[in-house]
């Protein structure tokens, strides 16, 4: 028996389903299946029970439950113990990030992962795709998260980590209220404001838009600024709208001071990625990944 499929097997028992449970590990239902079916073929009993509304655990299941979180509690626990141990040079984790991630997600993520490391030393650095992709090659930083569409680069490992999507924001005013969707067309011409070219956002806009056979120079009449902050602004003011990650605008939408709108005829699915070499991982940079590509780590500020 190993960690990971006690870790499974407490994320199937917590969102009570297979399928949901393999969206949130990023691995497929049928190997989730296969899991269990192991775990129930090594304990010789059944551990759930299928229902209309999903599964739940028997009485055999609940008590694997309780011992298996205590389980990876104490490793989490001698992890802790012999990472203090180590030498200082282990102690210093060196973190890069696109704009996105880095600004919105990474750094709550990283306040977590500290409580459970206080003496150890971390530092984000924030810049774009290509600068972090460098840093790994150069041993500048351990690895980076990153938002844009992250090629097969060689020696280096990719692993998705969190899911985001493309929205129009728009002002939240009677023009716009009760839109449920926006076209491209609609976009340009009510005055579209987007960040400049070489962002992030071009890259995952070039992506999304080549279905239509589109890119983001085609873009056009469109205004550019180069700050995240001044277009939202810019937006909430009736300037004018724009496309960003949803991610972005969390606060602005619990506000009620924007409102985001699905973009008609293109897929609005963006990954975040992982990328690191597995050559160069010290002890807690692998703690770190173990971490970070746990279900709901990668929070939200």
């Amino acid at each position: 028996m190993q960690l990971g499929q006690f870790d499974l097997f407490c994320q199937v028992a917590r969102v009570k389903s297979f399928s949901k449970a393999a969206k949130l590990l990023h691995i497929s239902q049928p190997a989730i299946s296969a899991q269990i079916h192991s775990m129930e073929e090594y304990y010789g009993i059944k551990l759930f029970e299928r229902t209309p509304h999903g599964v739940i655990l028997t009485e055999a299941g609940a008590t694997l439950f309780e011992y298996a979180k205590q389980i990876l509690e104490l490793h989490e626990d001698l992890e802790r113990k012999l990472s203090s141990l180590a030498d200082e040079k282990n102690q210093r984790l060196i973190i890069g990030a696109t704009a996105t991630v880095g600004s919105h997600a990474l750094a709550c993520g990283i306040w977590t992962f500290k409580d459970k490391y206080p003496e150890l030393q971390i530092n984000l650095e924030i810049g774009s795709l290509q600068e972090m992709i460098t840093k790994i090659y150069d041993k500048a930083i351990d690895l980076a998260i990153i938002e844009c569409p992250v090629a097969n680069y060689k020696g280096l490992t990719k692993k998705s980590v969190f899911k985001d999507e493309l929205v129009a924001i728009v002002p939240n005013n009677e023009q716009w209220a009760g839109k449920t969707s926006v076209t491209i067309e609609e976009l340009t011409k009510s005055r579209l404001i987007l960040p400049e070219e070489g962002s992030e956002l071009h890259y995952i806009l070039d992506q999304a838009l080549e279905p239509i056979n589109l890119k983001f120079m085609n873009l056009k009449p469109r205004t550019t600024i180069s700050n995240s902050n001044a277009i939202k602004s810019a937006v909430e003011k009736g300037h004018g709208v724009s496309i960003c990650l949803r991610l972005t605008v969390q606060k602005e939408l619990r506000h009620g001071t924007l409102l985001a709108l699905p973009i008609e005829n293109i897929d609005p699915s963006v990954e975040y990625n992982l990328v690191y070499r597995d050559a160069d991982l010290s002890g807690i940079a692998k703690r770190f990944i173990r971490f970070i590509t746990l279900p709901g780590e990668l929070e939200v500020c």
